[in-house]
C-alpha cells in the first residue's frame, strides 16, 4: 500500500511539473529581427488583436536558415491561451 501512495504522490508531482513548464511566455513586444529562430513562436500581448485574442508571431527564417519563399515571420490573431504564463516587457 505504501509503494502505490508513494507512486501516486510521484505522478501528482510529474504531471504537475509538466503543466508548469508548458506554460507560454507573452510579451509586450515582438522580437527583433533575427532573434528567434526558424520554427519558434511566441505570443505578443501589445494591443492589436482585440479583446480575448492575442498575437502569435511564428519565425519561418531571418536568421541564416530561411526557407524559399516565405516570410521571415507570420502574424496570427488567436484566442488567448489558457496555458498562458506571465508576461514579459
Amino acid at each position: 500500500m505504501r509503494t502505490i501512495v508513494t507512486a501516486s504522490i510521484a505522478l501528482t508531482l510529474v504531471v504537475a511539473a509538466g503543466c508548469l513548464c508548458s506554460a507560454q511566455v507573452i510579451t509586450h513586444r515582438e522580437p527583433t529581427e533575427g532573434q528567434l529562430r526558424t520554427g519558434a513562436t511566441v505570443f505578443v500581448d501589445d494591443g492589436t488583436c482585440g479583446k480575448g485574442k492575442i498575437k502569435l508571431i511564428t519565425a519561418t527564417g531571418g536568421n541564416g536558415n530561411e526557407r524559399a519563399g516565405l516570410p521571415q515571420r507570420t502574424r496570427t490573431c488567436v484566442a488567448r491561451p489558457l496555458n498562458a504564463g506571465p508576461v514579459i516587457d
